[in-house]
């Protein structure tokens, strides 16, 4: 990736001179720090900085900071990445520092998070630390840019998200993330995860649970349910139909009455959190992704016991533990969804979360010839087919990508209509 990363800022001159700076100020400085300058700005660079700080410069020059440069790039695919190495790589040469600067540097900054690690020795937090600058991941970017900024601050913040990781990975009972936050930090919103120390945490529980970091709000939802942190429980939803719950070994009442009449019901993070499990009829349940198509065959089953649910696009964390309970109930599975990159990536990803227990419903070649639209598809959006590694779903990535064209699940309502009658 830094090779990648460095052949992009060579092959947009908009990022000449404000590379060649930050190599300047690295040389002198012995770190990624200090200020950019650009006088008699080119219509380049006008348009590189333009789409990283999204604000018109309209004036002939402009300064920022090179900890900001770096921080734009936070929201890309290159989230993450050693700039030390991406400027190594733009240069074709390892760059170096004067030798006095460099040696009082790093002979300061290794006692700095010694200090931090020996005080949290043989915690997660002090093992999560030690990997970190051992392995040169994970948060390393983070906390060299930190650390050159204000490393008062960064001592701060690297207390306070330490004690955030070793308390949840040891407490089994769940806490909503503000609550959890006031109780570590005095400040509820010190782990919001658009803030320095939410972003710490999640590369620390990513760490400790041996994933990657989360690159999308549902992913990161769901790492810090995992370490029993509950973020926005209410608005976090799923839509389901026929579908029983219970706490303990007592039929919940509020699910036992939509399920007996049939209706669509919200359940929330909240109300998912109160159950201990969940059955379904015949032990069977039908998941569409198209809230339309769920609204459709629901209506249609009128009274009909049938167990549905609609995760509505991209799956939420919701619709995810849901189907946990429904998957260890040893309930069976069905998914559909749209004929598109974006709909066989789904299933894609529901597939590997619920191996055997999870049947493509009617994700086939032949299906997809049968309800073919006329919108196309563009090229960028069928490269994601490259990406599919379901076995299932190969032959019908490869139909949709030699076609060029959308298929839509609207025209199988009498299909999964059929499969749900037939019981």
């Amino acid at each position: 990736m830094p090779d990648e990363f460095a052949a992009y800022l060579k092959d947009n001159p908009g990022y000449c001179r404000i590379i060649k700076q930050i190599r300047e100020k690295y040389e002198s400085l012995g770190h990624l720090g200090g200020t950019i300058y650009l006088d008699k700005i080119s219509d380049d660079e006008r348009a590189v900085l333009r789409s990283l700080f999204k604000k018109n410069y309209l004036q002939k020059s402009a300064s920022f900071s090179v900890e900001k440069f770096i921080k734009a790039f936070e929201s890309t695919r290159y989230r993450g990445i050693d700039f030390e190495a991406v400027l190594s790589c733009y240069y074709g040469e390892k760059l170096s520092w004067k030798k006095d600067v460099r040696s009082q540097y790093q002979d300061q900054k290794g006692q700095y998070f010694e200090d931090i690690i020996k005080f949290f020795k043989e915690t997660p937090a002090g093992l999560w630390l030690e990997a970190v600058l051992v392995n040169k991941n994970n948060a390393y970017s983070l906390l060299n840019l930190k650390y050159n900024e204000d490393p008062q601050y960064l001592s701060s913040l690297l207390t306070q998200v330490c004690h955030g990781l070793n308390q949840s990975v040891a407490e089994t009972e769940k806490v909503r993330l503000a609550l959890f936050a006031s109780q570590v930090t005095k400040d509820p919103h010190a782990f919001d995860m658009n803030r320095d120390g939410g972003r710490l945490l999640l590369y620390a529980l990513a760490s400790y649970y041996s994933l990657s970091y989360p690159q999308n709000a549902e992913a990161q939802m769901e790492l810090l349910y995992q370490a029993g942190l509950i973020y926005d429980e209410v608005s976090n939803y799923t839509i389901c139909r026929g579908i029983q719950a219970y706490a303990g070994d007592k039929i919940h009442s509020g699910w036992a009455g939509f399920a007996n009449c049939s209706e669509p019901l919200h359940v929330s993070l909240w109300n998912i959190g109160m159950i201990d499990r969940v059955t379904c009829v015949n032990k069977r349940v039908f998941v569409f992704e198209n809230p339309t198509v769920f609204s459709e065959v629901a209506g249609l089953l009128e009274n009909q016991p049938a167990a549905l649910i609609c995760s509505a696009g991209n799956v939420k964390v919701a619709s995810l533990l849901l189907l946990d309970k429904i998957a260890q109930s040893g309930t069976d599975i069905y998914y559909s969804g749209d004929f598109d990159p974006e709909g066989l990536a789904i299933a894609d990803k529901l597939k590997k979360r619920y191996g055997k227990k999870l049947i493509l419903w009617h994700f086939t070649s032949e299906a997809y010839q049968k309800i073919q639209s006329k919108k196309m598809i563009s090229a960028a959006r069928l490269k994601k087919l490259d990406k599919i590694e379901a076995p299932e779903l190969i032959r019908l990535a490869q139909a949709i990508k030699k076609s060029g064209y959308s298929g839509y699940q609207e025209m199988m309502v009498d299909i999964y209509l059929q499969d749900i009658l037939r019981g």
